[in-house]
């Protein structure tokens, strides 16, 4: 068991917290985080110089991927300096002096980390696949009081008892993926009232909110705003409303509405066009009706009327000129012709010779 160096604090009856760290990183932080800071800034007033990651962890009741995970993560808040050997494991920890810290940048530079973070871990303790639990690590994670509740909300919510899978999954929302309690519990209410309650079906939006760095209630609720009131606007102008979009497709959505920055009343007059033209629900259609757009800085449905002129205009004066090379090479007066006439002469010729029996 590799043994951690920690460089000393003052040494005294009190363990002092910088006051930076309580009003910029207590209320933005992962709860298990800050306990691992307290307890680690603990030991360090205590003199205590060097640890192990499983006496932090038991002390906590935590695993030592958390206590792993908390250490990264105020490394990437440079709220400590973490040294590390050739294997990448830790072999110090120094607490970095707050006073001078950009706490502002600091907070969203360490909101931004978080998915980043899990990716770093991922790399260095080797779980980049999902993680199979033991018997007795499930149950030391469900005597901890956050699990406890977690999976007494989820049965709850999916009127179900949870399967040992079912646990190790959800378990593994937090362990694994690094969501927060309080975003994991969000994701699962909005699954069920989208009536999706398989536990398969809400890992995998668990998966992709983890590689969208959703770590936060404000960024799962604008996830989810988005989903809703723009995803299915569009899907439903394109009469599969009744259908969740596929990744590709959502990735096409958020090209328009994130990179574009269009409206959605312009991404839904193109999802109608391309409907009026080819009757299919076809992305690559509507997104190279968009790509045109763009080019063109199409802003507001005022914009594509004035495209729509403009290029309307274009066609009527190449007919025009195309009429007028014509009629250079015409110099007779063209005869009209009674079409109608025609036909009913052409139909009593035929009932004549026919004697009739047409």
């Amino acid at each position: 068991m590799s043994m951690i160096t920690i460089y000393p604090q003052n040494i005294n009856q009190f363990t002092l917290i910088p006051n930076k760290f309580i009003d910029k990183f207590l209320s933005n932080s992962n709860g298990d985080f800050v306990r691992v800071y307290l307890l680690i800034i603990r030991y360090a007033s205590k003199n205590i110089q060097s640890l192990s990651m499983l006496d932090v962890a038991d002390k906590l009741r935590l695993t030592e991927t958390d206590v792993m995970r908390a250490i990264q993560y105020w490394e990437s808040a440079d709220v400590m300096t973490i040294e590390y050997d050739d294997k990448k494991v830790i072999r110090s920890i120094k607490f970095n002096d707050l006073t001078n810290i950009d706490t502002v940048d600091a907070i969203v530079d360490t909101q931004k980390e978080t998915a980043a973070t899990t990716k770093q871990l991922d790399a260095r303790i080797n779980i980049s696949s999902k993680p199979q639990y033991k018997i007795d690590e499930i149950t030391s994670f469900m005597s901890r009081q956050n699990y406890k509740q977690l999976i007494y909300i989820t049965q709850k919510y999916l009127g179900k008892m949870l399967t040992q899978q079912d646990i190790n999954t959800l378990i593994g929302f937090n362990d694994w993926l690094g969501l927060p309690f309080e975003v994991i519990e969000l994701l699962i209410e909005y699954c069920v009232s989208n009536n999706h309650r398989n536990m398969s079906y809400i890992e995998k939006v668990a998966i992709n909110w983890a590689d969208e760095g959703i770590n936060t209630i404000a960024k799962a609720e604008n996830r989810i705003e988005t989903f809703n009131n723009s995803y299915f606007k569009i899907m439903k102008s394109l009469g599969i409303g009744d259908r969740n979009p596929t990744p590709k497709q959502i990735t096409y959505m958020k090209k328009w509405l994130n990179e574009y920055n269009l409206s959605i009343e312009i991404i839904i007059e193109a999802c109608n066009r391309t409907m009026e033209t080819i009757h299919q629900p076809q992305f690559s259609y509507i997104d190279a009706i968009i790509n045109n757009w763009h080019k063109n800085n199409v802003k507001t449905l005022k914009n594509v009327n004035e495209l729509d002129e403009k290029h309307q205009s274009k066609s009527s004066t190449k007919k025009t000129d195309s009429t007028k090379n014509q009629s250079k090479f015409i110099n007779y007066d063209q005869r009209t012709y009674n079409f109608d006439e025609l036909e009913k002469k052409a139909m009593e010729l035929l009932i004549k010779e026919t004697d009739g029996s047409y």
